[in-house]
């Protein structure tokens, strides 16, 4: 089947349409694609100045216990008197029995065989 000289005419006459239209669906994927990403960097600037609560269930978010510096003074203790002499008794006593072993050359090899 052959192209007939009028069809040639309709697609000349409509080829500028096509072309505008191309144009303005390739314009309306660029502004959507920059539209993302001007929203992506407001999301990233928002989590960068605001301060993130943590959850519940969340590991590391629990008491510290004071310890007892070498003057016998406890460190971070904000309270004084006999408050903190009370907790100082009501503590258990830790018994430092154990042997910590430590190898001098942790952390100095790195392994990048990966």
């Amino acid at each position: 089947m052959a192209i007939q000289p009028i069809d040639l005419q309709t697609l000349y006459a409509q080829l500028e349409k096509v072309g505008k239209t191309q144009v303005h669906q390739q314009a309306a994927v660029q502004n959507a694609r920059e539209a993302e990403l001007a929203r992506n960097r407001e999301d990233a600037q928002k989590k960068v100045t605001t301060v993130q609560e943590a959850e519940a269930g969340e590991e590391g978010t629990g008491i510290v216990r004071e310890r007892k510096d070498s003057s016998g003074d406890t460190a971070n203790d904000s309270r004084s008197g006999p408050e903190a002499r009370q907790q100082e008794n009501t503590a258990p006593e830790e018994s430092d029995d154990r042997e910590v072993i430590r190898d001098p050359d942790l952390g100095s090899h790195i392994d990048i065989s990966g």
